[in-house]
């Protein structure tokens, strides 16, 4: 059953396949997805791939949708809790995306395989820290005009509720410098490690480092 909260205009609901495309741009608009990839035939395959790779690793996923727009989204992954539905299509969809972006963007290579060399880093990131590592915040984005209105804060207690539900407590995620970390401290997360790496951003190297956050969902009085 849709656990659904709602506010004057804004309602939490359980995600859907149809919110897909207006997520997809939530991401871009959050990892600057387009920054990287800039053919446009290419990012929507792009996109795809970053997309339903985080659904196939997800078992929990809500949206928050305000006057019927999705304007923020927040998914995660607890050990042992089934996967959402439809994983193997989200591994099928994603290797199509991706056999299309080898054989089409063989003009933008060196930016493609640094869009995907970040999973590389996060597996040597994630073995490097000493802090638990076995449930994962794995996609929390949230429209930039509805940033500071309290919906951000909100899907992530909704992800801290559902931990505690299901009886967990300690959690992680990645991030990076380019995106707006500075949250994450605010809800008492602690930087547990970083690696640094060199990117191609709009065609011209840029320093880019990724990190790594760990949190409680431990109720605090």
């Amino acid at each position: 059953m849709t656990d659904s909260t709602t506010t004057p205009s804004i309602i939490y609901r359980d995600y859907a396949p149809g919110d897909a495309e207006t997520v997809k741009h939530l991401v871009d608009e959050a990892f600057a997805i387009s920054r990287w990839v800039k053919a446009p035939r290419l990012l929507d395959d792009a996109k795809e791939v970053y997309l339903r790779t985080v659904l196939a690793a997800s078992t929990w996923a809500q949206v928050a949708e305000m006057n019927g727009q999705v304007v923020g989204v927040i998914m995660g992954r607890i050990h042992g809790r089934p996967r959402l539905p439809g994983r193997w299509r989200h591994h099928l969809v994603s290797a199509w995306s991706m056999l299309k972006l080898a054989v089409i963007g063989i003009n933008e290579h060196r930016s493609l395989l640094q869009f995907f060399a970040s999973n590389r880093v996060y597996a040597q990131l994630k073995k490097s820290v000493t802090v638990p590592t076995t449930d994962e915040l794995t996609l929390f984005a949230v429209s930039a005009e509805t940033r500071g209105t309290g919906i951000g804060t909100s899907l992530y207690q909704r992800f801290l509720a559902h931990l505690r539900e299901h009886g967990r407590d300690d959690f992680y995620l990645f991030t990076d410098t380019r995106c707006s970390y500075g949250f994450y401290e605010k809800q008492g997360m602690t930087r547990a490690g970083s690696r640094e790496m060199t990117i191609l951003l709009d065609g011209e190297p840029e320093p880019l480092v990724v990190l790594l956050y760990a949190g409680t969902a431990r109720a605090t009085a």
